[in-house]
């Protein structure tokens, strides 16, 4: 499993209902708002899936910015595919 920790910024009226939205996505959890910042995890089993998710969410209306804070890739079979 691959975990990755970002804070998504918004326009200023955006920013409750991209909140709101964020969840729909698989393994997306929101973990608090400050402002205009949203800062979530997503859970996926591979790195891409991660970065699709997040560049997903970098198209959606009022989002300005995606910003990686924290990835754990240690589990992602693709990049460790004999688990070493």
């Amino acid at each position: 499993m691959v975990i990755s920790s970002l804070v998504v910024e918004t326009i200023p009226e955006y920013t409750e209902a991209v909140a709101a939205k964020l969840p729909g996505l698989d393994g997306v959890e929101v973990h608090g708002i400050e402002g205009c910042k949203i800062v979530i995890t997503i859970e996926r089993p591979t790195v891409d899936e991660s970065h699709d998710t997040a560049n997903e969410i970098s198209f959606w209306e009022g989002v300005l910015i995606v910003n990686l804070i924290y990835l754990n890739f240690e589990d992602d079979e693709t990049i460790y595919p004999d688990g070493v």
